[in-house]
């Protein structure tokens, strides 16, 4: 089991088999507990830093998942915006650079070249030695970009800049890959490109609104983002692919559907078919032992059909105790079904993830946001 981030725990516990819970110690931000079967982990972390999830809850089989990950803050890492005046060359290969082209550090805001030097480009990155891809895109009205070429530069990033990028080292992208998106009906298509390889501490943009650019290097990943979403916001689906550098033919899950989510009390059925596991961020489930409401995230691996029920417990070594069946107002800020390692997907959440640990990345899911219910039972509409 590993922790993606530093902030403070108050315990950790599993058991398995439905036996007793038994304490379980991190050292270096990793713990390991042996099992041959199902398992159940609960981890509680210090409140008083917001975001924050107070309470882990997982439940698997070792031939599920036999690695486990969590972060108890939201999103970890210490990230600034920096700034870089960037100046462009004359050329990009073939390509004369025109007025609207637009200049990236990353997936933060972009630079418009104006037909003068240089362009200001802002980009939130962390501190220290690192690599960072700068990339030129060629915009058509609001539907096209095309990729043209990059720069990797090597920057030890301290302050807030403005960091200087010459005109010398542009390369034009060695060919573009097709990015092809299949969305349900009802919702809308999105898809990025990134690329990442060891030594950058954030990936570069290659590719939005069209196709991505391949880089002439000897290493590093291509990783697609791509997903579909309903205008209400309600509905998500995504999907995550080490890509190879080849065209990507996106396979999106479908949104989920009435009746495949219920509650009865502390019990927990999920019935969306053929995916691996389900996740559930909530309030107003569990509170701690002085009454103050905890936020609980749930992850749970499914049987072979997809389908399976989950019963939440109660560790007492931790401090908490179910809400009253009753009485409480559950908010469930997402509702997700997935296919793939989590585990790798989640190493994405350390924003400077490495080569290895993304490769062969295919990661699908499913998530309804925004629910709510009082009372001891709740039907997904």
């Amino acid at each position: 089991m590993r922790q993606l981030d530093t902030g403070p725990l108050e315990g950790a516990y599993y058991r398995t088999g439905g036996g007793s819970w038994q304490a379980l110690s991190f050292s270096g931000g990793q713990a390991t507990f042996t099992a041959s079967g199902d398992y159940e982990v609960a981890v509680r972390c210090r409140t008083g830093t917001s975001p924050v999830v107070d309470l882990h809850l997982f439940k698997g089989t070792v031939s599920q998942a036999n690695t486990l990950t969590f972060a108890c803050t939201v999103a970890g890492g210490s990230y600034s915006t920096r700034t870089f005046q960037v100046t462009l060359p004359q050329n990009i290969g073939n390509q004369t650079i025109q007025a609207g082209d637009n200049v990236f550090a990353g997936p933060g805001t972009a630079g418009s070249y104006e037909g003068t030097n240089p362009v200001t480009v802002e980009q939130a990155l962390p501190d220290g030695q690192q690599e960072v891809l700068f990339t030129v895109f060629r915009l058509s009205g609001s539907s096209s970009a095309t990729p043209i070429g990059y720069k990797l530069v090597s920057l030890n990033v301290q302050g807030s800049g403005p960091f200087t990028v010459d005109a010398t080292g542009w390369q034009p992208f060695t060919a573009t890959r097709s990015v092809n998106v299949n969305a349900p009906q009802g919702l809308t298509s999105v898809h990025l490109v990134f690329f990442f390889k060891d030594g950058m501490k954030s990936a570069g943009l290659i590719g939005f609104l069209g196709p991505y650019g391949t880089l002439s290097l000897s290493s590093g990943k291509y990783l697609g983002l791509a997903g579909a979403f309903r205008s209400s916001g309600t509905d998500n689906v995504v999907a995550y692919k080490d890509t190879g550098g080849a065209d990507w033919n996106v396979s999106l899950l479908n949104p989920w559907s009435s009746g495949q989510f219920s509650v009865n009390r502390d019990r927990f059925t999920f019935s969306y078919p053929g995916v691996q596991g389900y996740g559930l961020k909530a309030s107003g489930l569990v509170k701690s032992t002085q009454g103050a409401p905890l936020t609980v995230r749930i992850t749970v691996y499914a049987s072979g059909s997809g389908s399976t029920t989950y019963t939440v417990p109660v560790v007492n070594d931790l401090g908490y105790a179910l809400e009253d069946f009753t009485t409480r107002q559950v908010s469930i800020e997402s509702l997700e079904a997935f296919k793939g390692n989590l585990a790798q997907s989640q190493s994405l959440e350390t924003r400077n993830p490495s080569e290895s640990a993304l490769s062969g990345l295919d990661f699908s899911l499913a998530q309804r946001q925004y629910l709510s219910f009082t009372g001891p039972s709740y039907t997904l509409p």
